[in-house]
């Protein structure tokens, strides 16, 4: 298997368990320090492709595309999740940021809205950037730890089969 292939396959996981993790805990979760507890859950986008597929071919998009039969029986057909919309929020910020592809590259990112004065309205959104990065490295690393411990071929891995299967 390719260095690709893999970052491929391991980006389509890491992606279906954040969307797993936003429905197992409500969206709350505490990413420990520097993040501390933050809210996160699927926004207005997903789309999936089949493994011998690449480009996505089953794009959902609209108000909560996570909760449609669709999307789960995507999954349960066995596509793989290709690209993923997040909306987080860390204290009163609202980010928004589309993962895709083998290496997540962020698409379509909104920050909040910053300082009005143009002298600090760069600072401002320098802080966004690097606070929605860590957030996301916070995010990678929890999922790096999960993958890599026993608990993911004890439990995690069969949780999320039935998570995939109940909701198809």
């Amino acid at each position: 298997m390719s260095a690709e292939a893999v970052m491929e396959h391991v980006a389509c996981e890491f992606l279906a368990w954040v969307w797993f993790e936003t429905e197992r805990t409500g969206g709350r979760m505490d990413l420990g320090l520097p993040v501390g507890v933050v809210d996160v859950w699927v926004d207005e986008r997903l789309a999936f492709r089949d493994s011998t597929d690449d480009r996505p071919r089953a794009i959902l998009t609209g108000e909560n595309p996570s909760q449609t039969l669709e999307a789960r029986a995507a999954l349960a057909g066995g596509k793989l999740l290709r690209e993923l919309q997040l909306g987080i929020r860390r204290e009163e910020r609202d980010y928004s940021v589309t993962l895709k592809g083998a290496l997540l590259d962020y698409c379509g990112v909104k920050f909040p809205v910053g300082d009005a004065e143009a002298d600090s309205l760069i600072y401002d959104r320098m802080f966004f950037y690097e606070e929605l990065h860590l957030i996301l490295c916070k995010l990678l690393q929890r999922f790096a730890e999960t993958r890599t411990s026993e608990e993911w071929e004890q439990s995690t891995k069969a949780a999320i089969g039935e998570w995939i299967a109940g909701g198809a």
